[in-house]
């Protein structure tokens, strides 16, 4: 537009001097007319030299606002060669839109897309969007030519030539008059691989959250999940004035099993536990692996009995449930402790030894059977 300008300018310079050297010529004409009417030959000289003096100073006006011109169009084809090689070799997409369609896409725009720059020429934005998104494109491009939006940024799934699906970025800013046409500028990138990295770092983060208070065996929580919450769940029960139950397990001779049958077949004792214990517990229970062949239940306002039958339910049920390991069915059983903020302990310390403590009462026992704690905290 400026270069057309200049062109406009050079054109206007070169007609001056032509009118002139018309204006010159018709003057001369009239002194050679004067000098027929017996005009002194002196005045026919001053006139001449008049003449000349004014045409000369005048061309030397107009050539030198030519070579201005001509050195302001070097600079600006200089300028315009340096900005479009600046746009060639853009990391992100840019495009100019008017009246619905594509008046200028750069090299890396077409590439997004997996089409020559001639061919999106002749092709507008609503023919690279998928159908569901192009409503909301439509309206926030209609707001933005109104200049009712500032801004333009939106992400959108598209489709490139080879029906590849796609996820765009696209920022712009209200319409700018080209021509007398309202144009919109947008700036677009794939940022498609940007967000597979970014739900694969989700996924890989929440895979490490969850290892790291879970056990990897059962699933269950782990102690050091046990460790932080049973605290808390105590704090809040005395503020909330109720009471937190807890049950210690242990598998009865767990190391026989390892020794007769295999790691292997230990495994699956303690995942088979695991479960029974999943399927008994509430969803505000914590059910953890406590360490070796020993878990640990925490019953959230539950009292010592009702604490009491729920062990007994678990024991139960893994008794009427044999494992089959190393090609044979075997049974398994469990003892349990159970032990009752606050008549048990004040501290998640204290609890959990007043279940340890139970816990080796129902071994010493005879096993296989659910002890509630009789100490007092």
């Amino acid at each position: 537009m400026i270069e057309s300008d200049a062109r406009d300018l050079e054109s206007e310079l070169k007609a001056e001097i032509v009118r002139l050297n018309k204006v010159v010529e018709a003057l001369m004409n009239r002194v050679e007319h004067s000098s027929t009417q017996h005009c002194s030959d002196f005045d026919q000289f001053q006139t001449t030299i008049m003449l000349e003096n004014l045409v000369r100073a005048r061309t030397e006006e107009l050539e030198a606002a030519l070579r201005e011109n001509e050195k302001i169009n070097r600079a600006l084809q200089e300028a315009e060669e340096k900005f479009h090689r600046v746009l060639d070799q853009s990391l992100v997409g840019i495009t100019m839109i008017i009246e619905d369609r594509f008046h200028y896409v750069n090299p890396k725009f077409a590439e997004i897309f997996d089409y020559e720059v001639n061919q999106l020429l002749t092709m507008g934005m609503m023919e690279l969007i998928i159908d569901a998104e192009q409503s909301a494109l439509r309206e926030a491009m209609q707001k933005a030519l109104n200049k009712d939006l500032e801004k333009i940024n939106f992400i959108a799934n598209a489709v490139r030539r080879n029906g590849q699906l796609i996820t765009v970025e696209v920022s712009g800013s209200s319409a700018t008059d080209i021509g007398g046409k309202p144009a919109l500028i947008a700036v677009l990138a794939d940022i498609s691989e940007r967000l597979r990295s970014e739900r694969q770092v989700k996924a890989l983060h929440e895979q490490l959250q969850y290892q790291a208070i879970h056990d990897p065996l059962t699933g269950l929580y782990n102690r050091l999940f046990l460790n932080e919450n049973l605290e808390r769940e105590l704090l809040l029960a005395e503020r909330q004035g109720y009471q937190v139950s807890v049950v210690m397990s242990d598998l009865d001779h767990f190391k026989m099993i390892n020794d007769c049958y295999g790691h292997q077949a230990g495994d699956t004792v303690l995942k088979a536990f695991a479960d029974i214990m999943k399927r008994h517990a509430r969803a505000s229970d914590l059910d953890c692996r406590y360490g070796g062949e020993e878990f640990f239940l925490v019953l959230p306002d539950t009292s010592q009995q009702i604490a009491s039958e729920r062990a007994e339910s678990i024991r139960s049920a893994l008794v009427a449930q044999p494992i089959a390991v190393a090609g044979r069915t075997i049974a398994v059983t469990a003892s349990f402790g159970v032990a009752t903020y606050p008549a048990n302990g004040l501290s998640s310390a204290a609890l959990i030894g007043a279940a340890d403590k139970a816990l080796y009462a129902a071994k010493d026992a005879g096993r296989n059977r659910v002890v509630s704690s009789p100490w007092q905290a």
